[in-house]
């Protein structure tokens, strides 16, 4: 019986044995996994490669997965021996991943590093590459404020981190750390990275937690953007020519009244009032939108060649793009030309350039949330009851004659409120300019000392020269009272970076693998500023530039500013056999800003990972089989921020230069403390990387915190000491992030003529204010810093709609009862405050008030999640790519529809005809009665402070590019000599779905972290349709 027993278990079963080796070296691989296929049965190499496996019943194939090798499948057939030789997966091997001040294979990376590819945005009609980052990386939330090129956007990386300081995060191109990343434009918006051209970028890495940016110590809190120029390969040489052209339009415009209907609103007003109104109807309709905005045209060339030897390879390119904007008077033009040079010097020595030469060509107009001549400002308060242009009027503009400086007024009785100039003449004539020339690049020698062991010198340089340009002229508008103004300003900025790296890197046994890293680094910084103004122009002849004797006032203004950074960093990387893996740095930053007590900073790092798909028992598992890999990291790090307000010497009492009537002298300034230093940041992520299906589909989950302390804030001082704006900066403020990131990645279909691959990440954040001066809030027009509460909250009154008998607006007082403020359309005194009692809504209450102590927090501005989701297509020759992101959470404080009810002598928006008219005609519930006169506007809409009456939700979902292309088959382009001809076309900012009313719910007035959420007279963004074509050949 025991004997039949074994022989039909010996039936059932046989052994199999063999060896598995390195296709390309024959060397034996241990640690191989080896899994009969369909089944839980499974074993591993031994240290010579060799295995044995009892192979059931069935089983008819053996399955070979070992890390950095593609999965074998090998049939068994009636053999009991079955060998294997793997091959390199190639792909995971070459995937090289750029780090601080080095480069790692992706598969050892352990810290939290988003990458893009530069192939990914370099067919984008952009003027900047990081306008189109955004959606494409989990935790990185960039917002373009507006569609006037130029303006740069903001960048946050994981949370906002402080409240006084910059939060944009650090540039690094090419190793050399930038020294302007955000606006250099004086009188108009100048972005200084979009002085790189896209398409000569390779790569972007967004370092993100702790462990990927303790390299960059105090420059580090709001993350590190590295971004990677193209290198040459050795080889024919190539060359390629990428074109595209196109219009753009902006997406959505204020919705304005009419001339029929300005004229109705208007007499209301005044009727409302008790006076005549002004408003006339006469022969014109003018739709000022169109004489402001237009369908702009864009075109960009760029061509490139690149190539090489094995000793030296090269790439070189040229670049020129030109794009109108959509609002007049905004055009950009960029030239770049980049030359990036490696050559083997001798076996042990090689010599490598980058360098990048753009000049950029800004025009824009003025767009102050609050400025006469700013184009949204002026456009939505423009009559349309009357002319743009007055071919009896000597410029040919309809200009009033009584008030040169306002719109003429055609058929109404009276000139426009406030004088608001007529705002085409403004953008016809006026110009703001800025121009820069930018060099940016680096040379290095690496040596080979010893096996393994390297040194690199780098120098360097971020050269900049920034010219603006001003001309207002003297008949109308901003020049008239000075009788036109010219002003040019020049700015140069000079950045030097000198790095010394040791890098050491060896393995021991192929299972201890060691990298190390030493670092010194010196930057130096340095800008000065000079501007020189006329005003009395002789005459307009002289609008070009700034010419001795042709004003009758003559100004000039100037500055100067240096600081340096002295860095030394020691990094030390270990991993076991791909399996554990063990990361600490160290960096020591002094800082000429700091006093000598605080100058030197030091910011540790530290990190670990477990690859749990390396271990035996995870191989062994059959079941496990279709998880490819499975990792779990984590790391903690501190770090700081250097971007500290208080100038160069913020811990010196310093002095300025100054006029007392016609006398020249110095006055105290600053008061510096001595105790100052830079804002620290405590970071913690925990993570796990998953890949499924031999990579075919990949997640990477994440929480992190950062804990920001030190905040610099200014504390009040008593007005007896005499301290310049009664404060001093001290280190006293407290910001805590935290969040959850989801990324997902893969070819979810991988067929010989369809594919289909994806990328979706899903980003969380939560900011909560922890400290402030002594607890005190920090309080602005429509929004708040307080304890407990996010970042830049909107505070202010809350709205509880129109009292449905007399037309007034109702508010909740703090105490929770309610009160009206009286329009006196029904008795009593206007603009005063009321009790309302909504059972009696027709008797007005006691007087009342509503004061600062109403106001309460009406939302937070900051998302609270929002993500992307990109997909790419191909079929055959087609090709197609549909990207789309999303974001929300927050609020909007809707400004400009105050500006667009307003009961000025000014235009309205659409939105005011739901206006109430009476108690049988209600109107929306939600607008009050109409009066005349700008003190009603700051009565009935609350102008100048918030309102929930104003605040939307910002959430949205954009579908920010469609494009389609197709690649000539080979057949037909070989013909010419050509490897690749791809023409596509493509739609960019394609369909916003949002709810909210404004133009734009990314449209915010500017990028402080005092007025983030809050869109006033704000810029509307683009929609832009482009062909184009990729010429390889």
């Amino acid at each position: 019986m025991v004997l039949t027993l074994l022989q039909q278990v010996y039936a059932q079963s046989r052994t199999v044995t063999g060896s598995v080796t390195d296709q390309g070296t024959s060397q034996g691989l241990p640690g191989v996994a080896v899994i009969v296929k369909g089944t839980t049965v499974g074993t591993t190499t031994g240290a010579d490669g060799s295995y044995s496996i009892n192979v059931p019943e069935g089983g008819n194939t053996l399955v070979f997965r070992f890390i950095g090798y593609q999965t074998l499948e090998k049939a068994i057939g009636n053999s009991s021996t079955v060998n294997a030789a793997m091959a390199t997966d190639q792909k995971l091997l070459d995937e090289v991943v750029v780090v601080g001040y080095g480069t790692q294979q992706k598969k050892d990376v352990t810290s939290s590093i988003a990458s893009v590819k530069g192939e990914t945005l370099a067919n984008l009609a952009t003027p900047s590459f990081d306008q189109q980052l955004a959606g494409r990386a989990s935790g990185v939330q960039i917002t373009q404020p507006s569609g006037i090129l130029g303006a740069p956007p903001k960048i946050n990386i994981r949370g906002v981190n402080s409240i006084s300081s910059s939060t944009q995060p650090l540039i690094v191109i090419d190793g050399v750390p930038a020294a302007s990343s955000g606006n250099v434009g004086g009188f108009t918006p100048a972005n200084a990275l979009a002085d790189i051209n896209p398409n000569d970028i390779e790569s972007f890495e967004i370092l993100k937690d702790g462990a990927a940016t303790a390299v960059y110590g105090s420059r580090a809190a709001n993350g590190v953007i590295l971004i990677t120029t193209k290198k040459g390969k050795s080889g024919q040489a190539k060359f390629s020519y990428d074109g595209w052209a196109g219009t753009a339009k902006a997406i959505e415009l204020h919705d304005l009244l009419n001339a029929q209907q300005f004229v109705d609103i208007t007499n209301e007003k005044y009727e409302n009032i008790g006076q005549t109104s002004p408003a006339q109807l006469g022969e014109w309709d003018t739709d000022w939108n169109d004489e402001v905005f237009r369908t702009a045209f864009q075109h960009s060339h760029a061509f490139s060649a690149s190539g090489g030897t094995d000793k030296t390879t090269y790439y070189f390119s040229l670049g020129y793009s030109n794009q109108e904007g959509i609002g007049r008077a905004n055009s950009l033009e960029r030239y770049s030309v980049r030359t990036n040079l490696t050559t083997k010097v001798t076996k042990f020595l090689d010599f490598g350039l980058q360098a990048g030469l753009t000049n950029q060509i800004n025009e824009g107009p003025l767009t102050g949330s609050n400025s006469l001549s700013g184009n949204i400002f002026s456009v939505i308060r423009m009559h349309p009851n009357v002319p743009v242009f007055d071919p009896t009027h000597p410029t040919g503009y309809n200009i009033d004659v009584v008030n040169p400086r306002a719109l003429g007024r055609g058929p109404n009785t009276a000139t426009i409120a406030n004088g608001i100039p007529n705002i085409r003449f403004v953008l016809d004539n006026n110009l703001r300019k800025s121009t820069s020339y930018r060099g940016l690049g680096n040379v290095y020698l690496d040596f080979k000392l010893v096996d393994n062991l390297r040194f690199k010198t780098l120098l360097g340089a971020d050269l900049t020269l920034v010219e603006d340009f001003l001309y207002n002229d003297p008949r109308h508008g901003d020049g008239q009272g000075s009788n036109g103004v010219v002003s040019q300003a020049y700015s140069p900025i000079k950045a030097w970076n000198w790095q010394n790296i040791l890098s050491y890197n060896k393995s021991f046994n192929d299972v201890h693998n060691v990298d190390a890293t030493l670092v010194q680094e010196y930057n130096k910084y340095r800008s000065s500023f000079f501007q020189a103004q006329g005003t009395g122009l002789s005459d307009r002849f002289f609008n070009e530039n700034l010419v001795s004797g042709a004003f009758a006032n003559q100004f000039a203004f100037g500055g100067i500013g240096e600081n340096g950074l002295s860095s030394y960093l020691g990094r030390l990387n270990y991993n076991y056999a791909s399996k554990y893996y063990f990361g600490v740095s160290m960096r020591a930053d002094g800082l000429s800003k700091l006093s000598p007590d605080n100058k030197w900073g030091y910011f540790p790092g530290v990190s670990a990972a477990w690859r749990i798909s390396e271990e035996e028992f995870f191989k062994n598992s059959a079941a496990l089989s279709f998880i490819s890999d499975l990792r779990l990291r984590g790391s903690y790090a501190e770090v700081g921020n250097i971007n500290i307000p208080g100038g160069n010497y913020p811990y010196l009492g310093s002095f300025s230069a100054a006029q007392y009537g016609s006398m020249n002298g110095i006055s105290f300034s600053n008061t510096g403390n001595p105790d100052l230093k830079w804002e620290a940041q405590k970071i913690t992520d925990v993570g796990l990387d998953l890949g499924l299906f031999d990579g075919r589909l990949n997640l990477e989950l994440a929480y992190w915190t950062k804990d920001n302390s030190d905040i610099v804030l200014a504390a009040p001082t008593p007005p007896s000491l005499g301290v310049p704006g009664n404060s001093i900066i001290r280190n006293i403020g407290r910001v805590v992030n935290d969040g959850i990131e989801v990324s997902v990645s893969g070819n979810i279909i991988d067929k010989s003529n369809f594919t289909w691959s994806s990328n979706f990440n899903f980003s969380t954040q939560r900011n909560e204010v922890k400290e402030l001066v002594d607890g005190n809030d920090i309080v602005y027009d429509y929004t708040i810093h307080r304890e407990g509460e996010s970042i830049n909250s909107i505070y202010g009154y809350q709205y509880e709609g129109v009292n449905q008998t007399n037309g007034n607006p109702i508010y909740r007082k703090a105490d929770g009862s309610l009160v009206q403020g009286n329009i006196g359309l029904a008795g009593g005194s206007a603009g005063v405050y009321y009790g309302y009692d909504p059972a009696n809504p027709s008797v007005l209450g006691a007087r009342s008030s509503l004061s600062a102590a109403d106001k309460v927090i009406l939302g937070t501005t900051l998302p609270k999640w929002f993500g992307g989701f990109d997909n790419n297509f191909k079929y055959g020759n087609f090709d197609a790519n549909i990207f789309v992101r999303f974001s929300g959470g927050n609020k909007i404080m809707n400004r400009t529809r105050q500006d667009l009810l307003t009961m000025a002598f000014e235009n309205n928006g659409t939105e005011i005809l739901n206006r109430w008219q009476s108690a049988e005609n209600p109107g929306d519930g939600q607008t009050p009665a109409l009066a005349a006169g700008a003190g009603y506007s700051n009565f009935i809409n609350t102008n100048g402070e918030a309102s929930s009456r104003f605040v939307e939700s910002g959430d949205f979902l954009k579908v920010s590019n469609l494009a389609i292309g197709y690649t000539i088959p080979k057949s037909i382009t070989e013909r010419a000599s050509i490897d690749r001809l791809r023409v596509y076309a493509q739609l960019q900012n394609a369909f916003v779905f949002t709810k909210y009313t404004g133009l734009d719910p990314e449209t915010y007035t500017n990028l402080n972290n005092n007025n983030l959420g809050v869109d006033w007279n704000g810029q509307p963004q683009q929609r832009v349709f482009t062909v184009g074509l990729n010429l390889g050949f």
